[in-house]
């Protein structure tokens, strides 16, 4: 009895089935691999950053003893950031003021936005300040805002989307360019208020904020927080202010 040869075009098709099958294969122990490098990578930032804040906290403590022992003042290394929070609405607030909220995207009551500290910045706050609740976040605090609280925006100008940061993919694929991928390196990057800030930042949605738990004070908003008010430069204090308004 003769031995049937299959036809060339199923034999053809059979190997480009192999091929196939191989290169699946490869591209999914390549995949595996990335993946298992990106997680290790991914760690080993996590525990770098959080071994450079714990120095930075121990180096400070260190500090602030030196200087108490020899009767002098502990003057603390100035935070690189705000966190400003829109206070009032629309109501008596002049076009100048307006125009500088609206630069900032504070455009609602209780919105929140991250700002640099440098000299531009402080001279717009003074010109909003009435309107404004704002200071100095913990590492703790800014944390808490953009893993609680965080919203990114995708898309383009006029037709943007608000996406939750619960995907590291969205960090990556929007922050491409400045090699921030993941929450770790985006929290660092705007507490540090490092080089590519601007970037980071405006990928931000602005914090949409609960009104605060029995107010902002009990005097009220219109008086300045050194006199108990609401309004102006909370400092380091901001953190109480943050965490009534999660």
């Amino acid at each position: 009895m003769e031995e049937k040869i299959a036809p060339k075009s199923i034999n053809q098709k059979r190997l480009e089935t192999k091929k196939q099958s191989l290169e699946n294969v490869l591209l999914k122990k390549k995949i595996n691999k990335k993946i298992s490098e990106n997680k290790k990578q991914k760690f080993l930032r996590a525990e770098y950053y959080i071994r450079t804040y714990k120095e930075k906290i121990r180096a400070n403590y260190v500090e602030k003893r030196l200087v108490r022992n020899e009767g002098k003042f502990f003057v603390p290394s100035q935070s690189r950031i705000f966190f400003v929070i829109r206070i009032k609405g629309i109501n008596g607030v002049p076009p100048s003021a307006r125009k500088i909220l609206h630069l900032i995207r504070l455009k609602q009551i209780n919105n929140g936005v991250f700002l640099r500290v440098n000299d531009s910045t402080i001279k717009m706050l003074k010109k909003i300040e009435p309107f404004v609740a704002y200071g100095n976040p913990s590492l703790k605090l800014t944390k808490k805002l953009l893993v609680n609280r965080g919203f990114g925006r995708t898309g383009k100008r006029g037709e943007w989307k608000r996406v939750f940061l619960n995907d590291e993919r969205v960090i990556a694929q929007a922050l491409v360019k400045t090699g921030v991928s993941t929450m770790e390196d985006l929290i660092n990057e705007i507490y540090k208020g490092g080089s590519h800030f601007k970037e980071v930042n405006n990928f931000l949605w602005p914090f949409k904020l609960k009104s605060p738990k029995k107010g902002f004070s009990k005097v009220g908003k219109n008086l300045h927080v050194s006199e108990n008010g609401s309004y102006g430069n909370w400092e380091e204090t901001i953190d109480d202010l943050i965490s009534k308004m999660l």
